[in-house]
């Protein structure tokens, strides 16, 4: 037993040494990819914290905007109220003269008519009287 003990130790010593070879290097790579993926990180980290900086001030620029908008509209709503009972006023004053003089022309028209059509009728029946 002596000789196949020594020779499962001795391979069992190389796949050691083999191992070790092979996985100490693989470790060194694989350290200096994780330092190397560290500082992209770091880099993403600080772009997505300028990025949300940015997107926070423009949000406050459009919400400072949008109240402007606003006050201009409550302002611009207030005119068209004004005017609306300027108008409204205004056209109270007036309809009811112009609603007068339409009926006064109107009666007036009427009795000119009337008083066209007894002249043409006394007009032919006395016509010494037409001249």
């Amino acid at each position: 037993m002596g000789m196949p003990l020594q020779t499962a130790l001795f391979l069992a010593s190389v796949s050691v040494v083999v191992l070790v070879a092979f996985l100490v290097p693989a470790l060194l790579g694989l350290h200096k990819e994780v330092g190397e993926l560290k500082t992209d990180v770091k880099q993403c980290v600080q772009d997505a914290r300028a990025l949300i900086q940015n997107a926070n001030q423009l949000t406050t620029q459009a919400q400072r905007q949008l109240n402007e908008v606003e006050q201009v509209l409550q302002v611009a709503r207030g005119w068209s109220e004004r005017a609306d009972r300027l108008v409204h006023q205004a056209g109270d004053i007036v309809e009811g003269p112009i609603i007068t003089s339409t009926r006064i022309l109107s009666v007036l028209g009427s009795l000119l008519q009337v008083w066209l059509t007894r002249n043409v009728e006394t007009s032919r029946r006395n016509p010494s009287t037409a001249s």
